[in-house]
């Protein structure tokens, strides 16, 4: 998928174009593009061993596939139809008549053997049956830490994988077309569809639980299933790609387990809870053997769970006697929960974190004037509108603003609340991370939306309506604002589908960069005290800022004042311009006097691992 966006996102005329505007070129493109990607994943399955029909099947998840037969003529792949017609436009336009009556009886009959074998793949397909469930494709992409925003997703899955169920354990029965080959690669890729969609879901579901991976390669990916997605673009490929993302719940229905029960078991809790060896609140380090304590519990909870609910038996087997859920199975049900936990509970530690420090170096009502929060705007904006004059959210001109300065004018007590309930609003965020991400899946791969080819200021996007990501963010918003308990400051405007941010991906990109900018700032202050036990070091920072003290507090004020000032490009005090205020601060922090004592800290950058 390396060179698939530069291959198709091209704009084909002056105001750029989607799928629906490229006209047959574009199609062909994005076409070639998708069946290069599924032949090369099909070398990759071949030279990794899992190319056997029964190593396939075993990778089917609870969510039954699309039938091959159900569609219809489109099943040919586009593949073959491209070789058949670069084979035509290279025969010789002079033939005599006796070869072109020849070349007609011919076709003629290749057609009534394609409609027979078409009749034939028909009943084969319609007798299909689903091999055993391999548990190595599970994962979770929800957690139940809030129900009533989890309640839907599970739902949206759960009525499928029931279906599944009735066939599992039931037969090591290979599909017709399956037999008699022993590797995928002899067949065309209409007929690995299943192959295809599960590696898909594979990589959707690994992004979501390891946001830090696949950093540019997902994007491609989404935007390539987002087109073989395009109904167009479906009919003339003849197969799917998607199925939706494997949930925990689903997963342990279609094996028939007690999922009440073991959902609701409170030994459940306690088996998955996040062993924190920091304290969110005050960064100290938790003594080991209170970590050692909890890792303890956890093992024996799980183990407690296995033994009351899994039954004895390989996740293999093929005995039709055998119902309810492998130990194998859940236990991988058991540290999906708990890895999902931790991803969270990972994420949402450093802006816990920088409430505290905002809340414990800073007074709403009075402050030191050096590291007093007001905010002074720059007075240099050009427009007095978000746009420019008159331009509209997809347009330039040279009415736009100067973003390079604050654009906010606050006072320190508007200031500080406005940056708490900033914080506050990020904190709801990550905590609902997941559901986020299987909206945004949704959002992006839904065939009812389609997306435009836009120049949105920053280059070509892909602008896509996410009704499902607004939804969540809407619900979220307005729980802060509750919880906040006084009025809100600044706008509640939610960018999506706009110029700001262009479609889901851009949104769930840019909020799970939070912990990425926080995490370093917060560290820094709590390793203050032991960076200046250096002798030399300790001399450095008491004559450039006077003390530890001073040297925090001026890194959280510069923060707090600049990294939610209003500037970027789409910078503001709307939902979306708090965030890109603060990653304009980052750029900007090699130019700060406080950057020396940052990289003697051992402070690598905000775009990368962190050490």
């Amino acid at each position: 998928m390396s060179e698939y966006t530069d291959n198709v996102d091209v704009a084909t005329n002056r105001y750029g174009g989607g799928t629906g505007r490229g006209g047959t070129g574009k199609v062909k493109k994005i076409l070639d593009g998708i069946l290069e990607c599924c032949h090369v994943a099909t070398g990759l399955g071949v030279s990794g061993m899992l190319d056997n029909p029964s190593a396939v099947l075993r990778g089917i998840t609870n969510a039954p596939p699309t039938s091959i037969s159900s569609l219809g003529k489109n099943k040919t792949s586009y593949l073959l139809k491209g070789i058949k017609e670069k084979h035509k436009h290279t025969q010789s336009t002079k033939k005599s008549k006796k070869a072109k009556q020849a070349e007609k009886a011919k076709r003629k009959a290749e057609k009534k053997l394609k409609k027979r074998q078409a009749q034939q793949q028909q009943h084969e397909d319609n007798g299909l049956i689903e091999d055993d469930v391999d548990a190595t494709t599970v994962s979770m992409a929800s957690t139940a830490s809030d129900p009533a925003l989890e309640h839907d997703v599970a739902a949206r899955t759960s009525a499928t994988a029931s279906s599944a169920h009735s066939h599992s354990h039931s037969s090591n029965t290979l599909p017709k077309h399956y037999q008699n080959i022993t590797s995928i690669a002899a067949l065309p890729p209409a007929k690995n569809e299943i192959f295809f969609q599960n590696i898909f879901e594979i990589g959707r579901r690994n992004k979501v639980l390891n946001p830090s991976k696949m950093r540019v390669s997902y994007g491609k990916m989404m935007h390539l299933l987002q087109d073989a997605q395009s109904p167009s673009i479906a009919k003339s490929l003849g197969f799917k790609l998607y199925k939706d993302l494997v949930m925990v719940r689903p997963f342990l229905e279609a094996r028939g387990a007690k999922v009440k029960q073991i959902l609701d078991d409170e030994r459940l809790v306690k088996a998955t809870v996040f062993v924190k060896t920091k304290d969110l609140v005050t960064g100290e380090e938790v003594e080991r053997h209170l970590i050692d304590k909890e890792v303890s519990l956890k093992k024996k909870m799980a183990q407690e769970l296995l033994d009351d609910y899994a039954i004895d038996g390989d996740s293999n087997s093929t005995s039709t006697t055998t119902m309810g859920i492998t130990r194998e199975e859940l236990k991988l049900c058991i540290d999906s929960i708990s890895d999902a936990i931790a991803v969270v509970e990972s994420n949402v530690a450093p802006v816990q974190r920088m409430i505290h420090l905002l809340e414990e170096n800073f007074d709403q009502n009075s402050y030191e004037k050096e590291f007093s929060l007001e905010l002074k705007g720059s007075g240099k904006s050009f427009a007095p509108t978000r746009y420019g004059y008159g331009f509209g959210a997809f347009g330039g001109g040279f009415g736009t603003r100067d973003s390079s300065g604050p654009t906010l004018s606050h006072s320190h007590s508007t200031q500080f609340t406005f940056v708490w309930q900033s914080l506050t609003l990020w904190r709801e965020v990550q905590r609902h991370m997941h559901r986020l991400w299987v909206c945004a899946d949704s959002d992006l791969l839904s065939i009812n939306t389609s997306y435009q080819l836009l120049n949105t200021g920053q280059g070509l996007n892909r602008v896509q309506q996410c009704p499902k990501v607004g939804k969540v963010m809407r619900y979220l918003l307005n729980k802060t604002q509750k919880a906040a308990g006084q009025p809100w400051v600044g706008l509640s405007v939610i960018h999506l589908g706009d110029r700001d941010v262009p479609n889901a991906l851009v949104f769930i990109d840019k909020y799970t960069q939070i912990p990425r900018f926080l995490k370093p700032i917060a560290d820094f202050c709590d390793r203050v005290p032991a960076l200046c036990s250096d002798e030399k070091i300790g001399k450095y920072v008491n004559d450039q800022f006077g003390s530890q003290k001073n040297l925090k507090m001026a890194v959280l004020s510069d923060y707090f004042k600049h990294g939610f000032d209003g500037s970027g490009d789409d910078g503001g005090s709307c939902i979306d311009g708090r965030l890109t205020s603060s990653w304009n601060w980052t750029s900007r922090i090699v130019k700060k006097n406080y950057y020396h004592a940052f990289m003697l800290s051992g402070f690598q950058g905000f775009d990368g691992d962190f050490k």
